[in-house]
């Protein structure tokens, strides 16, 4: 997912940068977002419904932590540090699909509580094979919104991931994957689906901001 980011950010940039060629992208890992959990708030998340879904809070927190990793070293370095939660949406048809929803918004809201304007949500529905076989399409736009409803679920009938496996010629692991991406064989301009372009909005967004300072933007994943 890395790749899919700098490549839309040198889009977005107007100009040829690769940031992640230039070291200037970090990795935060779930272990180090968890170990990084900030205290409670007095004013607790706001989430649609009486009670919220039990796993909203993880994917909020997650966000919190984050937001305060990428504004410490944003502070250290003197330079815009915009954020991006990836996490797989993983929904499956018994668990029930809306979950999805929830968790965005519970990052958006983690974002927020820590004041944070360039944090961005990057959750693919149900999964990133989801996105990277619309990805892998050799038409732009063939209903890939379709894909959203797919099953999340790896052990399903024709899951997402034998879908891309099939799509890329056998090709299922990273090191395949990236060097498809890298010569565009995976074409992250030929996405059109729902939860990818709300994230592609919302990068779009902060990559914008962060460009109104003068120094480099960097980021945090």
């Amino acid at each position: 997912m890395a790749i899919i980011i700098d490549q839309l950010v040198e889009i977005f940039q107007g100009f040829d940068m690769s940031h992640l060629a230039s070291d200037l992208v970090g990795f935060v890992s779930k272990k180090h977002l968890v170990e990084s959990k900030l205290p409670s708030q007095r004013k607790s998340m706001s989430l649609p419904g009486k009670k919220k879904p039990k796993e909203t809070q993880y994917y909020y927190e997650n966000a919190r932590a984050l937001a305060a990793l990428a504004k410490d070293r944003g502070e250290r370095e003197q330079s815009p540090v915009i954020g991006v939660l990836f996490r797989d949406a993983d929904g499956t048809a018994s668990a029930g699909r809306g979950d999805w929803q929830d968790k965005r918004n519970s990052m958006i809201a983690g974002f927020k509580a820590e004041n944070f304007d360039l944090g961005v949500a990057m959750m693919p529905k149900p999964k990133s094979e989801a996105w990277l076989l619309c990805a892998s399409q050799k038409s732009r736009y063939q209903n890939c919104a379709r894909l959203e409803k797919e099953s999340g679920n790896d052990a399903s009938p024709n899951s997402l991931k034998q879908q891309l496996a099939a799509a890329l010629d056998g090709a299922d692991n990273r090191a395949e994957i990236n060097a498809m991406l890298y010569k565009k064989v995976i074409d992250v301009e030929r996405i059109d689906m729902p939860s990818f372009n709300l994230f592609k909005d919302d990068l779009m967004s902060v990559v914008k901001c962060a460009l109104t300072a003068e120094s480099p933007l960097k980021g945090e994943l």
